[in-house]
């Protein structure tokens, strides 16, 4: 990723090879070895312009929506019954899952009916 006057000069020089590329492809009747020549000069104007170019990260936001009243009681890990704490939550594919910091074991948190 490249930023600033960087940016631009790799677009000059991209822009200058693209450039001379058509003018050696154009000039094939004076041998053959110009129309490689003119396919090297896009090549690397290509290449030049595709590692410049800005990556722009991928946000993912997800969002609960609770109906009712929300009341947290103490949750324990099924494995060793240890006290885990709520607040760290992580979701991996749409499901709600903690870690216990006891025994590391990863289960998922489910809500009971209230009936």
């Amino acid at each position: 990723m490249v930023k600033g006057a960087l940016k631009y000069l790799a677009y000059a020089a991209s822009a200058i090879l693209i450039f001379l590329g058509v003018v050696f492809i154009m000039s094939t009747n004076l041998g053959i070895k110009y129309f490689f020549e003119g396919l090297i000069f896009i090549a690397i104007a290509v290449a030049i312009l595709f590692f410049s170019r800005e990556k722009k990260p991928i946000e993912i936001k997800q969002t609960l929506t609770v109906s009712g009243p929300v009341t947290v009681k103490e949750i324990h890990c099924p494995v060793c019954n240890a006290v885990v704490d709520p607040t760290k939550v992580e979701v991996i594919t749409g499901k709600p899952y903690l870690t216990c910091s006891y025994c590391k074991n990863k289960f998922e948190l489910t809500e009971e009916p209230t009936w």
